[in-house]
């Protein structure tokens, strides 16, 4: 959620895909040639833009009447993304024409004639699927994805608004109720009421979260919030059915202690603008102009795209404003307007559909299923766009559409990438980027894979994309095992096994993921394998204090201990930079589990706490926990622990009277009457 500065600029910058909330032309503005201004004109020093993008040219200092009149002359008739460069490689290009695209650059493209998946007219609609895919389509139906952004409906609406239930928080009160059809949300606090019209939901597997608009309040409502769908200050946690604060969606995170005021929010951002890139289904020609699309699109397209623009918008959006004057004669004012307006474009009524659903991977099909019966088809869907206003190089036709590696990982990266809080070696800490994470490690890039005569690794190799996880990873470690065994047969025998690990075959210490995938990526409602394969002696990790897959089996083991059996099993080059180590670890005797239990950042924390639940140590490492419980700013470490304690000792810590979510008083009054009861519970699990 999904999941600094300002609240607004903290927000921006963790955002469910952080550093696609940029405004896509204003980006699109840093091209190739900058704009030249009429001299003699002052500039101001360029502003660094929210999620830590790269400043725009500086503005001209004009008076107000004047800017619209400032023209982009003398400029290239397109737009270039010039701040973002490819993964795959940096020549590859994503240019979109302002003009009518050069004949010379048609020519140098494959010529794919009136074929076309990227319009409205050209999608069919899930429902159009089931006649020949209704395995599939079932599936699907049941797949998270499905109702990642939904109605709020009989259907979709899982939380209590029965006027029951509700939520005593930070001095206040929530309520959540029925009327006339509809569901509301609102919070009271003193003199202060604030009352939500819900209308979309978020997410169906741990939590859901809600969008509405404000439409009553004690304090003048602004037009931003009367307007503006955005995600609500509460959410329902589904297994324990009681509604929760919202976190890592709301405009300053709400991750921390009194870091956010539900009830005195001062502003609110567009759930469509920053999220619905990947929370609904878009025609491509909408999804590649809005700012995720563009992006994503630059950063991890196998291959260069030239795109008709703006003739694609005048035909698929006549109710914008007509693009119809030359390039040159649109001045910067307009341009920046008219970005604004596809990216605040609304997903109910734009987007082919809410939530994930088949033409989100495969484009649209209408022409597939014209050309298709239940046994055979003339025409398989494209994984890559295609349109006489899409023009892009590949070595054939059937390379350029086919279902092939280059192709299914940009449809994964088009929403599993960006960026997150990071730990020292730059993987991300919380979820929602398994593709960025996945890349960054040895087994995805496929460039380095053609180097070394291997296959690379696809999301699909280890998930069925039609099909849901559900709550918990179902394959077994041994069934794990045999997807990396596939590509690393040299330990699919015993003796190479455990020659490679130094433990017991198929035990803990010998399953791939353990090591080199750990669990200390925060899911939704338990920590979660990271999806960047490493190895557990990787530097910046363990230099830093922060989790190491030896430790997390080994919480009762010293660093020292663990460094010495690394370089003994893995090479004496495997040196570590003492002055960093002395300062991450000033008890170098000290057990590293403790250690993590007290350490600054966050996410080691949390990762550690869950650890420990899971292992031998967690006994005589109670109170530890329960200092954890009590005193961690952090909601989410709160609320992660209390759900890995619930989880070993087999109890409902509700019932004893504590919520994560309370005061530091509360919290501490509600553990200290249950202290005895709970170290009882423990000792018995043993």
């Amino acid at each position: 959620m999904p999941a600094g500065g300002t609240s607004l600029t903290t927000w921006l910058a963790y955002a469910a895909f952080a550093g696609l909330t940029v405004t896509f032309l204003v980006v699109l503005l840093r091209q190739d040639r900058a704009p030249v201004v009429p001299a003699p004109i002052q500039t101001e020093r360029p502003v660094p833009l929210p999620g830590g993008q790269p400043p725009l040219p500086p503005e001209p200092i004009v008076e107000p009447n004047q800017i619209a009149r400032v023209p982009l002359s003398d400029t290239p008739p397109y737009l270039r993304l010039s701040s973002v460069k490819n993964f795959w490689d940096k020549d590859i290009e994503l240019t979109f024409w302002w003009a009518p695209i050069e004949e010379s650059i048609k020519q140098a493209r494959l010529d794919t004639g009136e074929e076309s998946n990227i319009e409205r007219k050209d999608y069919a609609g899930a429902k159009a699927c089931i006649e020949c895919h209704e395995d599939k389509y079932n599936d699907w139906y049941n797949h998270a994805h499905r109702r990642m952004n939904a109605l709020a409906d009989m259907e979709n609406v899982l939380g209590d608004f029965s006027g029951k239930a509700g939520i005593e928080y930070l001095g206040g009160h929530g309520r959540f109720f029925q009327r006339d059809g509809g569901y509301y949300m609102e919070l009271e606090r003193k003199a202060d009421r604030h009352t939500y019209r819900v209308v979309r939901t978020i997410g169906s597997r741990f939590f859901q979260y809600y969008i509405g608009k404000m439409i009553d309040s004690t304090q003048p409502i602004s037009v931003e919030k009367r307007n503006t769908d955005h995600v609500l200050p509460f959410g329902y946690w589904i297994d324990h059915q009681e509604w929760v604060p919202t976190v890592h969606v709301s405009s300053s995170d709400r991750n921390a202690e009194l870091s956010d005021d539900p009830y005195n929010q001062e502003s609110v951002v567009s759930y469509d603008a920053s999220c619905s890139d990947c929370h609904a289904t878009w025609t491509y020609g909408d999804w590649i102009t809005r700012s995720g699309g563009s992006l994503r699109t630059k950063a991890y397209s196998p291959r260069t795209i030239d795109f008709a623009m703006r003739e694609y918008v005048n035909g698929a959006h006549p109710e914008l404003t007509k693009l119809t004057k030359p390039f040159e004669n649109y001045t910067r004012k307009e341009v920046i307007a008219f970005a604004d307006t596809l990216n605040d474009l609304s997903a109910p009524d734009t987007a082919v559909n809410l939530g994930i659903s088949c033409e989100a991977c495969h484009n649209g099909c209408k022409e597939h299923i014209a050309a298709s019966t239940k046994t055979k088809s003339d025409k398989l869907p494209s994984f890559f766009p295609v349109s006489p206003l899409v023009h892009t190089d590949a070595d054939s036709y059937e390379e350029m559409r086919g279902r092939n590696t280059p192709n299914l990982t940009y449809v994964c990266a088009k929403c599993h990438t960006g960026k997150r809080p990071q730990y020292a070696n730059g993987t991300h800490t919380w979820n929602s980027t398994e593709f960025s994470d996945s890349i960054a490690g040895f087994c995805y890039n496929i460039p380095e894979a053609k180097k070394r005569g291997m296959e690379n690794l696809t999301c699909v190799h280890c998930h069925d994309p039609h099909e849901g996880i559900g709550k918990k990873w179902i394959p077994t470690p041994q069934q794990n095992d045999q997807k990396c065994i596939h590509c690393h047969t040299q330990f699919g025998n015993e003796a190479g096994l455990t020659a490679h690990t130094h433990h017991t075959a198929n035990g803990a210490g010998s399953h791939c993921m353990n090591c080199h995938m750990p669990k200390i990526n925060e899911g939704l409602q338990n920590m979660v394998r990271t999806h960047r394969i490493f190895n557990p002696t990787d530097r910046a990790m363990i230099e830093a204090n922060q989790p190491n897959a030896c430790n997390l089996c080994h919480l009762d083991q010293p660093i020292d201990w663990t460094i010495r059996h690394l370089r003994e099993w893995y090479g004496t080059e495997h040196i570590y930079e003492e002055t960093r180590l002395a300062r991450s670890y000033p008890n170098r005797a000290a057990p590293v589990g403790t250690g993590w239990l007290k350490s600054p950042h966050q996410p080691t924390r949390l990762t550690a706490a869950s650890a420990i639940a899971q292992s031998p140590q967690a006994p005589k490492m109670l109170e530890d926990l329960l200092q954890l419980l009590i005193g961690d700013h952090s909601l989410i470490n709160r609320q992660f622990t209390q759900e890995s304690i619930e989880d070993w000792l087999g109890i409902d810590l509700r019932d004893k009277g504590f919520r994560f979510y309370m005061n530091l008083e509360q919290r501490t009054a509600a553990i200290e009457k249950s202290r005895d009861a709970l170290a009882e519970l423990a000792a018995k699990r043993k």
